[in-house]
């Protein structure tokens, strides 16, 4: 899974893709006991057809549901599931948050130039409390971190993210 990663980077480091890691592979890339049945991609809009030309992707289409909106994506390298997702926006009862407004976290010391980029720990459980999915939530509350410290911060900034979802709203 890890060298799936690193060809990403490759690919899309090389065409001067700014990306994000995302999913269960940005938690084994953390160091998480996970085995990941796919690696997730996060680019922006603009960079959407670029990211899939290298990757080997056909051409990205619109693709929304149970309030994710997003240009997708899929196909396999090396026989690992690849999903590129591209402006992506999550709406529900919770307001809007839009992944590219997410900072990004980077993780250095993988075998990859200058680390790999992934979405902050606690974004999957703000995505999931503004779509207002309990399956979603209990998913992303099982894959926060067991160590007290990183726990509270990534329900600390989930939280500041689904504040700022519910004050866009208004």
């Amino acid at each position: 899974m890890l060298a799936v990663v690193h060809a990403i980077a490759a690919r899309l480091d090389a065409t001067g893709t700014p990306w994000r890691l995302a999913g269960s592979a940005a938690a084994l890339v953390r160091g998480a006991r996970v085995r990941p049945g796919d690696v997730d991609i996060e680019v922006a809009g603009p960079d959407a057809d670029r990211a899939a030309r290298a990757l080997g992707l056909p051409p990205p289409a619109h693709a929304e549901g149970g309030g994710w909106s997003s240009l997708r994506s899929t196909g396999a390298i090396n026989g690992v599931a690849i999903d590129l997702s591209a402006d992506l926006r999550v709406t529900g009862p919770g307001g809007t948050l839009h992944a590219d407004d997410a900072p990004v976290d980077t993780v250095t010391g993988t075998g990859v130039r200058g680390g790999i980029c992934l979405i902050p720990m606690g974004e999957a459980l703000a995505r999931a409390i503004v779509a207002g999915s309990d399956e979603r939530r209990a998913k992303a509350l099982a894959a926060l971190p067991a160590d007290a410290g990183e726990r509270a911060g990534a329900l600390a900034y989930a939280e500041s993210r689904v504040a700022a979802a519910a004050r866009a709203a208004r």
